[in-house]
């Protein structure tokens, strides 16, 4: 008995070996079988990726000496037209050829006293444009002046015909700004003197004296008086010029 229960076990025992086996073995055949598919797949992926980027590379290399011969056209252009410009200018425009200034030259260049002296010259032509004058002023100033007035400048004579009637204007209005003398006022003493006075540029005043008096010295100090304050309002000439006007008192 004994030994027909062993022999069952063994024989139960071989046959769930056998059964066990043989699916295993399956399996890994099978799993053996789609690891080398995968394998083969992704040998197959890697190569098309890697022939695309290729083609790629291919290409941008080809666009980039595209753009390359392109660019070295378009500047070739650009210095042909730029030399072709340059001539034609060169042709247009003649250039001056720089003045060599010989001992002759530097000679005949004029002093500063030439120039000084020409310059004076057009600033008394200027001046001394003569704007249309009252035939009163001109007889006027032939009494004040005589024929003194005849050795003085352009500038000057155009200076006394111009501003002479101002001078005495001015005069007339400081003298009623301050007042017919009182002396004179209660004597009743009216009349007329002739001033004259040296009018500088500055706007000073020089030798001033009268050189026609009124015959009254009441009269001629108070002018003396009124003229120094007077000379400060009077248009300044250019140059230094000798005054002379009347200066009238009138009693109303």
């Amino acid at each position: 008995m004994k030994l027909i229960i062993l022999s069952l076990i063994i024989s139960i025992s071989l046959h769930l070996l056998i059964f066990t086996d043989y699916p295993i073995t399956k399996i890994e055949k099978v799993m053996n079988n789609d690891d080398k598919n995968i394998k083969k797949a992704n040998v197959t992926f890697v190569k098309i990726k890697k022939e695309i980027k290729k083609d790629i590379k291919v290409k941008a290399v080809k666009k980039v000496e595209i753009i390359k011969k392109s660019v070295k056209k378009n500047i070739k252009k650009t210095t042909k037209k730029r030399l072709i410009s340059k001539k034609v200018s060169k042709k247009l425009v003649k250039v001056p050829k720089k003045i060599e200034y010989t001992k002759k030259r530097v000679n005949n260049i004029p002093s500063n006293k030439k120039v000084q002296a020409l310059k004076n010259r057009t600033l008394e032509d200027f001046l001394s444009q003569e704007e249309p004058v009252n035939k009163k002023i001109l007889n006027e100033i032939e009494k004040l002046y005589g024929v003194e007035f005849e050795t003085f400048t352009k500038v000057q004579k155009a200076f006394i015909k111009k501003n002479l009637n101002s001078f005495q204007q001015v005069t007339q209005r400081v003298l009623s700004r301050l007042g017919y003398p009182r002396l004179a006022a209660k004597l009743r003493i009216s009349g007329i003197n002739i001033v004259e006075f040296v009018f500088h540029a500055n706007g000073n005043i020089s030798n001033l004296r009268i050189t026609n008096s009124s015959g009254y010295e009441i009269l001629d100090k108070y002018t003396l008086e009124l003229i120094e304050i007077a000379y400060k309002d009077y248009p300044r000439p250019k140059t230094s010029t000798k005054l002379k006007f009347n200066v009238r008192y009138k009693l109303y």
